[in-house]
């Protein structure tokens, strides 16, 4: 089901300062929202609810299997436990805080695709052992969020992920890849430029859209080129940026920071991913053996 833009959403769950961030976030999309309780409140057509730690979001996830609307799990970005959780939960999507204006945009985007997806029948790519493709756009022309959605569905369908978790994963991890390859490879745009307020967030994007629309940086090329033999899958997606020092990449939270989620998130769903010497060009590999994996 997919949220419509004259539905409200209902937040449950935050705090003061995160329901002022976020409902300014969702007027500047359209959006309307109200506070409450799911169990009572059921108008609304979506519910973005937040979880401090494991047992609420347990809790939360519990309500969602009797609620036909889209949850989406909203946890702190720096408690890697329950990011880890809250993406492997199945009932719904997943938004990191202090909640974040394109986030929001990308999740209603990602709902949508999600919806058109699910009515368009069985699988296409059940059984499929072998492919070679490769994708080119222009920065400014590449629709991050529908590719991703695409190219997860096409890995699960291809049972590389055994559940509906697996591709939800695949397709946050592949879009956070692919932002970082835009804003911070092909846009050549630097996190200091967007300090945590919502200043900085709207000189960041205001930075973004205007190199977006210049040729020097709108008609850079992002590749992606997607290979399947057999047990194995491997994604490479490339950028025309500067590169970054790949030796900074560590797995522990006082590593390189990817988007503000870090790269152990886009690593998660792959069993695999290494940068280029250069550092604008990432490999991904999964394997389709699904034994140990939680």
């Amino acid at each position: 089901m997919s949220c419509k833009a004259s539905e409200d959403i209902l937040l449950t769950g935050f705090d003061e300062a995160d329901i002022s961030a976020l409902r300014e976030a969702l007027g500047a999309l359209g959006r309307t929202s109200v506070s409450g309780d799911p169990a009572h409140d059921t108008s609304p057509g979506m519910v973005l609810a937040a979880a401090r730690d494991e047992a609420a979001l347990r809790r939360l996830r519990s309500a969602a299997l009797d609620d036909p609307r889209p949850w989406c799990f909203c946890v702190p970005a720096s408690d890697r436990g329950l990011v880890a959780a809250a993406v492997a939960a199945r009932e719904g999507h997943m938004l990191l805080l202090p909640p974040d204006g394109r986030e929001l945009r990308r999740l209603f985007v990602a709902l949508t695709e999600e919806a058109k997806q699910r009515g368009a029948g069985d699988a296409a790519f059940s059984g499929l052992d072998r492919l070679d493709a490769e994708f080119c756009w222009k920065t400014s022309a590449l629709q991050i969020g529908p590719v991703c959605r695409h190219l997860a569905r096409l890995l699960a369908e291809s049972g590389f992920y055994a559940d509906r978790s697996g591709e939800d994963e695949c397709a946050l991890a592949l879009e956070e890849a692919l932002v970082n390859s835009v804003e911070h490879g092909n846009l050549g745009l630097d996190s200091s430029l967007r300090p945590n307020d919502t200043l900085g967030e709207d000189r960041y994007e205001a930075e973004r859209v205007s190199r977006m629309a210049d040729p020097r940086y709108g008609d850079k090329l992002i590749r992606l080129r997607v290979s399947m033999r057999g047990g194995e899958a491997k994604i490479v997606l490339e950028d025309e940026g500067l590169g970054f020092d790949t030796t900074k990449i560590t797995q522990g939270p006082s590593g390189l920071e990817v988007s503000g989620k870090g790269f152990w998130l886009i690593k998660r769903p792959f069993d695999a991913a290494v940068y280029n010497e250069k550092g604008n060009s990432l490999t991904l590999t999964r394997r389709r053996d699904w034994r140990g994996r939680s």
